[in-house]
């Protein structure tokens, strides 16, 4: 009976429908106000800068359902939308739920096919961006399973995922960054102007600082502790451990919410894991392997 079921499985993966693409779009940003914005479901999404005042996508599509019939379908309802507005871009994935794109999945805008729903368990969909945009563009990037990297970009951010990793490298400007499973790290090309804040529930929290840092931590962690590589001064609490791991300072424990200052202070870091550490590194001790 088991060996039945296995090859009915079997049967069932084998007939199943693909449709693949690949979406290119370019769009030209002028001004100063330049903004991107990216909301993606099932995916990651991939950014790089450019000293260009143009932001590019390629959109990597592949849906599946069990038949010819219902791939159809899907490809009348799943699709990317790309608007331009005043100073900025968006992209979204749109679907069932909604005529609108994920960015805004309202379901009082649903369209007919929410009405079978259920209909839909046995499909799958995913879209891969990978956007070029200008170095200073303020972007915001949202998902919900899929990975987000982004790299070279100078001007603020908010970026955040469910179900995978956030990862920033040599990048300037300040802003949000938050998984609900997965590790955050950032690679600072220079240190954040502004107040920043770092978030995850099942991963960790790391970050790579320029060693000139001068900045004010809040940290809260449940099921971890935090580490440094640098001089830190409680505010106002008790002084920090001295137990060392792997070269870095003890300076926060588990299961409390703490306070501490880097160099004379700054902006506001505010660092929040449940099941994970805090490690916040001095790039004079080497970039992440």
């Amino acid at each position: 009976m088991k060996y039945s079921i296995l090859i009915l499985a079997a049967a069932s993966l084998w007939c199943a429908e693909e449709f693949t693409r690949t979406i290119e779009k370019s769009f030209s940003l002028s001004g100063g106000a330049r903004s991107v914005f990216v909301c993606g479901i099932n995916g990651p999404i991939k950014v790089t800068a450019a000293d260009a005042s143009e932001v590019r996508f390629t959109v990597h599509e592949k849906l599946r359902a069990p038949d010819q019939q219902r791939l159809d379908e899907m490809k009348r309802y799943v699709d990317v939308v790309f608007t331009q507005e005043s100073g900025g871009v968006r992209a979204g994935v749109k679907g069932p739920w909604s005529d609108r794109d994920c960015s805004n999945p309202d379901r009082t805008g649903r369209n007919e096919s929410n009405r079978r729903w259920d209909d839909w368990r046995d499909m799958s969909w995913s879209h891969e961006f990978i956007v070029t945009v200008p170095r200073n563009a303020q972007i915001e990037l949202r998902s919900v399973n899929g990975s987000i990297d982004v790299n070279g970009t100078s001007g603020a951010y908010k970026v955040t995922t469910v179900n995978g990793g956030v990862r920033m490298t040599d990048v300037e400007g300040s802003g949000e960054l938050s998984t609900v499973n997965g590790t955050v790290q950032a690679v600072y090309k220079s240190n954040p102007p502004a107040d920043s804040k770092f978030r995850t529930v099942n991963g960790k929290l790391d970050l790579y600082f320029q060693p000139s840092l001068s900045a004010d931590f809040t940290l809260k962690t449940l099921n971890g502790k935090a580490y440094t590589d640098f001089d830190m001064t409680s505010i106002p609490l008790a002084a920090a451990a001295s137990e060392e791991t792997r070269g870095m300072k003890v300076i926060h424990r588990r299961g409390t919410t703490g306070a501490l200052r880097a160099g004379s202070g700054g902006p506001k870091f505010s660092m929040e894991t449940v099941n994970g550490s805090i490690l916040i590194h001095s790039l004079a001790k080497g970039r992440p392997q």
